[in-house]
């Protein structure tokens, strides 16, 4: 499936942040939504994560869209961090009348789209390869991302549930090395749990993007169209998490 659509001039992104630490940046729209994508820990420790998924958010220009980098990979623990993320989200809020925030990320972004909503409201939060936690106490023998884990002193957020919640979540996991990762998360009533059994943590990202989906997943997230979302998940070799642990449990009694 491709994501064809009308091309458009390039929308210009500024800066609303943009201090050592912390880069916000910012397309405005014209209606009532607003995209926020957190940034993952990117390829080089010294140099800010750079901005996720412009290329398939800024296709469209009637959403207003948000850019959002940690240099010092905080899981959204850093308190400066945090302050700057609320107050730059407020005077968009406020300004542009936003009525309904959806945020996005992958890996250490899709942690922070969940808490998210502990600064302002999220109405849909779509966590790809989230982590469930970065404490050691929580989680002992998860060995990645030691590097930035001893950076954080103290959890505000100990684990992606340590947060009021969004309205509606979309988690995606690949379970080659996120099993112990998508155990953790609990079974909840507003949340949509979707498992790749042939993928790993840092494949989603890129396999939404080369089979063409990934516009329409997060569109199908954003407008909580579940019968959209579950058959662009399937296109790509994914499942409903409550159907692959029924049929390992029927694998494990036979």
């Amino acid at each position: 499936m491709t994501q064809a659509g009308p091309s458009h001039t390039p929308r210009t992104l500024r800066d609303v942040v943009n201090t050592r630490y912390t880069r916000i940046r910012y397309a405005a729209g014209s209606d009532d939504h607003l995209i926020i994508s957190f940034s993952s820990i990117g390829r080089r420790r010294a140099e800010m994560p750079p901005d996720e998924f412009t290329g398939t958010l800024l296709r469209q220009p009637e959403q207003h869209c948000m850019f959002i980098s940690d240099l010092r990979r905080s899981w959204m623990n850093d308190p400066h961090y945090l302050k700057s993320v609320k107050s730059a989200v407020d005077k968009i809020r406020k300004r542009e009348n936003i009525n309904r925030i959806t945020t996005l990320g992958l890996s250490m972004g899709a942690f922070s789209a969940l808490v998210a909503s502990a600064l302002f409201p999220v109405t849909t939060a779509i966590a790809i390869s989230p982590q469930f936690t970065m404490s050691g106490a929580v989680m002992p023998k998860e060995t990645r991302w030691r590097y930035w884990r001893k950076g954080i002193k103290t959890f505000r957020f100990e684990t992606a549930e340590a947060s009021p919640g969004p309205g509606r979540s979309y988690i995606f996991h690949g379970l080659e090395n996120d099993l112990d990762q998508m155990r953790a998360f609990s079974v909840l009533p507003n949340r949509d749990h979707f498992v790749f059994p042939e993928s790993n943590h840092s494949e989603l990202g890129r396999l939404f993007k080369e089979n063409g989906v990934l516009l329409d997943l997060v569109n199908a997230c954003a407008t909580r169209n579940r019968k959209e979302v579950a058959r662009l998940v399937g296109s790509c070799g994914g499942t409903w998490r409550a159907r692959y642990e029924k049929q390992q449990k029927l694998e494990n009694a036979a």
